[in-house]
């Protein structure tokens, strides 16, 4: 899974350059699900996410994290 974390971020380098908050974590084994929060989540950036790690071959969950701290 961390693998896939590391795959994930460098897919994501953009929207993070662009100023993107976001924490990604994964659960599962052969059936991996990453789980973003990302903060002021909007649906162009959702959209843009979803875009991004749609050939992974994981489930992608992403949920708004706005008033919570993330850590970069």
């Amino acid at each position: 899974m961390d693998g896939m974390c590391r795959a994930a971020h460098n897919l994501l380098r953009q929207l993070s350059s662009e100023g993107v908050v976001y924490r990604l974590s994964a659960t599962g084994g052969t059936d991996t699900t990453l789980h973003l929060r990302v903060q002021a989540l909007t649906p162009e950036v959702e959209e843009r996410i979803a875009h991004c790690l749609s050939g992974m071959g994981a489930m992608v969950e992403i949920k708004d994290a706005s008033g919570t701290a993330l850590l970069p």
